[in-house]
C-alpha cells in the first residue's frame, strides 16, 4: 500500500519471463540447442546432452565394478557344483570299493613300466623299469561305466567350468559305450558313444582317474612305494595315505583334434610313476606346455578327490605331493606350476 514502504506492484511484472527461463532461452540460442520446460515447470529444465553423457558414464563405471564381482561369484559357483560332483564320483568310488575286496577294477594284471609297456614278472632292478616291455592291445575300462550301478548320474562326471563339447549319448553300461569290445584291433559300434565320440572329438568325462587304482607300477614297487594294486588294505599300511584318487582331466588338450602326440579321447586315467612332466606339461607338440591334468580348472587351482572320499580345492604346487604314493613327486619339474 501507499505509505507503508512497499514497493507497488509493476504492471508489466506479471508479463515479464521469469529470469531463470530468460538466461535458459539465451544459453539455447547461444548453443544453438533447445530445452523443453514442461508447464508449470518452468525452473526444472530436462537434462542437457552433457549431462546425459555424465549419467551414462557414471552407469558405465558402476557396471564395470559390478561385473568382475559377478564374474567371481558364478565361477566360486560353478566350482561348488563342481565339488559336487566329485563328491557324488567319490561316493561310488567307495561303495565299488566296498563291494569289490576294497579295490578298484584291473585295467591289466602284468606289472607296467614307465613307458606304459609290460612285463608278466616284476623286473628285479630299477634299471629294467624305464620300458621294452609288451605292449597293451586290451581295450579301455570307463571307471564312469563301472561306476555306473552306484553313480546313477553320468551329469555328474562334467564339470561346470569344462567349456568343451560334451559326448550326448551318455552310455549306461558297455555294450552302448563302445559295443563291450575287449581288444583295442576291435572297433566300437559306429553309433556307440565312444565311437561318435572320437569322430567329433567330443569329451566323455571331465575327470580322470589315478592309475595306481587299476595298475600295478614296477617302478614303485621296487622302490618301496606301492606294491601292486593301490586297494585299501596296501594303502591303509603306508605311513601317509593321503592319495588323489581323481584329478581334473585336461579335456582341452587331450580331445583336440590337433594333439597328435598326447591326444585321446578315451583316456581316463593318468600314471604317475613316469613323473611330473606328464601330469602338467608334456614338454612337446602343441600343447607342450599342458599335460594330463587341467590344474587351473578353477583360476589356479583345481578340485580333486582323496582316497578317503574327502574333495579338496588346491594349487599345483599342493596337489602334485599327494598324486604319489609317498608323497615324493618323481622326476620334479624344475619350475612347476604355481
Amino acid at each position: 500500500m501507499p505509505g507503508d514502504g512497499s514497493e507497488a506492484p509493476s504492471a508489466n511484472r506479471l508479463d515479464t519471463p521469469a529470469l531463470g527461463v530468460t538466461l535458459l532461452r539465451i544459453r539455447n540460442i547461444m548453443t544453438g540447442t533447445r530445452t523443453l520446460v514442461r508447464p508449470g515447470r518452468a525452473g526444472a529444465p530436462a537434462l542437457t546432452l552433457l549431462e546425459l553423457l555424465v549419467v551414462i558414464a557414471i552407469i558405465a563405471l558402476l557396471a564395470a565394478l559390478l561385473l568382475p564381482a559377478l564374474a567371481r561369484a558364478k565361477a566360486k559357483g560353478q566350482q561348488a557344483a563342481c565339488y559336487s560332483n566329485l563328491r557324488q564320483v567319490a561316493i561310488a568310488a567307495r561303495l565299488y570299493m566296498s563291494d569289490y575286496d576294497g579295490g578298484l577294477f584291473h585295467h591289466h594284471e602284468d606289472w607296467v613300466l614307465d613307458d606304459g609297456t609290460q612285463v608278466p614278472t616284476l623286473p628285479t632292478s630299477l634299471s629294467g623299469v624305464t620300458g621294452g616291455g609288451m605292449g597293451n592291445s586290451q581295450a579301455e575300462k570307463p571307471w564312469v561305466i563301472f561306476f555306473q550301478p552306484y553313480l546313477q548320474n553320468r551329469q555328474a562326471g562334467f564339470c561346470p567350468t569344462d567349456r568343451t563339447p560334451r559326448s550326448q549319448v551318455l552310455a549306461r553300461d558297455l555294450n552302448a559305450y563302445d559295443g563291450n569290445i575287449t581288444d583295442t584291433s576291435q572297433t566300437p559300434p559306429p553309433d556307440s558313444e565312444l565311437a561318435i565320440a572320437e569322430a567329433q572329438d567330443l569329451t566323455i568325462e571331465s575327470y580322470v582317474l589315478d592309475s595306481i587304482f587299476t595298475h600295478k607300477s614296477a617302478r614303485y614297487a621296487l622302490e618301496g612305494a606301492l606294491y601292486g594294486f593301490a586297494t585299501e588294505t596296501a594303502l591303509g599300511a603306508l605311513p601317509n595315505p593321503n592319495i588323489i584318487m581323481f584329478s581334473e582331466r585336461n579335456c582341452e588338450a587331450l580331445d583336440a583334434p590337433d594333439n597328435a602326440e598326447y591326444g585321446s579321447v578315451e583316456q581316463d586315467d593318468y600314471d604317475t610313476w613316469g613323473g611330473e612332466a606328464a601330469l602338467v606339461q608334456w614338454g612337446a607338440g602343441n600343447y607342450g606346455d599342458q599335460g594330463w591334468i587341467r590344474y587351473n580348472r578353477h583360476g589356479q587351482r583345481a578340485n580333486y578327490i582323496y582316497f578317503d572320499g574327502h574333495v579338496e580345492c588346491l594349487p599345483w604346487s599342493k596337489a602334485r605331493f599327494d598324486q604319489f604314493p609317498d608323497h615324493v613327486v618323481r622326476r620334479p619339474l624344475a619350475n612347476p606350476p604355481p
